[in-house]
């Protein structure tokens, strides 16, 4: 397919900027830029509440987290969000809008995680902050009106490496169960050599280059880039794991590896519903007003959460 005349006119708007590669700018100045480029002009979701609150993070410090309740009596089924950004960059003020009309799409109470970044938090301290708000939604599960056996995890790009990579977690560790995972073009392994890095290397929004200058702020090591939890698609196995939806697009570096997962997951016996966004970009699901595939992309995340957590 040819690239959407909507990513097109996205991707010419961003070239008109002139802007520098964020792997030449520094991490704080990109950080706040984002926090200035996140805003969406589209009318709101509607939901009864949103609460922004301190839990205990792993190593004892505080850890926040944003908690979107939606309309109706509960108990609901509910969702961990883990935003994108490379492990680097983003927060759930940049994602908040998204987490926002997900929960409305879906019925369930989202719980999204500023998750510590990188490089000032390396590898697994990601994984670990979302382990520990798992528990936290489980230990608060009457106070936050949710069914503890109705969890779900999502997340976008590095954000869907760490649901996945929680998933994996929560088997080896015997819990919390988790009923069902939604990844939206998520990174599953560190091979920069599959044709989806070839054929949209520059011009796609997200590069090849930034995807190797994430991975270097993220780990310590080439040894712990190939790590279960930093590059799940290398687990030894994937037998257990909840049933998973994964969203790719088609102009985008992690395609094919977002798709090598699906086809991974569906070899151990799990239950995938795969689906690639044809003329699309990364990171196309936040930005409601510039592309109508956002909104369908979300009305399907919400679907496949109303189904595996009725």
């Amino acid at each position: 397919m040819p690239l959407h005349p909507q990513a097109a006119a996205f991707l010419e708007q961003l070239s008109r900027l002139k802007s520098p590669p964020i792997e030449s700018l520094p991490i704080d100045l990109t950080r706040q830029a984002l926090i200035l480029a996140s805003t969406v002009k589209m009318a709101p979701a509607k939901l009864a509440l949103i609460e922004t609150r301190m839990i205990t993070g792993p190593d004892g410090e505080g850890l926040k987290v944003r908690v979107y309740w939606p309309h109706g009596a509960g108990p609901f089924g509910v969702c961990l969000y883990f935003h994108g950004g490379g492990w680097v960059l983003n927060s759930i003020d940049t994602h908040d809008d998204l987490a926002q009309r997900l929960a409305e799409a879906s019925g369930c109470v989202f719980v999204s995680v500023d998750y510590r970044l990188a490089p000032e938090h390396k590898y697994p301290a990601a994984t670990e902050d979302a382990y520990a708000a798992l528990k936290w939604v489980v230990a608060t599960a009457r106070e936050l009106n949710i069914d503890p056996h109705r969890i779900a995890v999502c997340g976008d790009s590095a954000g869907g490496n760490i649901a996945a990579a929680l998933c994996l977690m929560t088997r080896d560790r015997g819990g919390p169960p988790i009923a069902y995972q939604a990844l939206i073009y998520p990174i599953t392994d560190c091979n920069f050599d599959r044709p989806s890095y070839r054929q949209n290397a520059d011009g796609y929004f997200l590069t090849t280059s930034q995807m190797h200058w994430f991975w270097r702020h993220y780990v310590r090591s080439p040894e712990q880039m190939r790590e279960p939890y930093a590059s799940p698609l290398r687990a030894d196995s994937l037998m257990g794991l909840p049933p998973a939806l994964i969203l790719t697009a088609e102009f985008d570096p992690l395609r094919d590896e977002g798709e090598a997962y699906a086809q991974a997951l569906r070899a151990a016996g799990v239950a995938v519903e795969v689906h690639r966004y044809d003329g699309m970009i990364h990171a196309f699901i936040k930005r409601v007003d510039q592309f109508d595939a956002a909104l369908d992309a979300i009305r399907q995340i919400g679907h496949g959460l109303k189904t595996h957590l009725k």
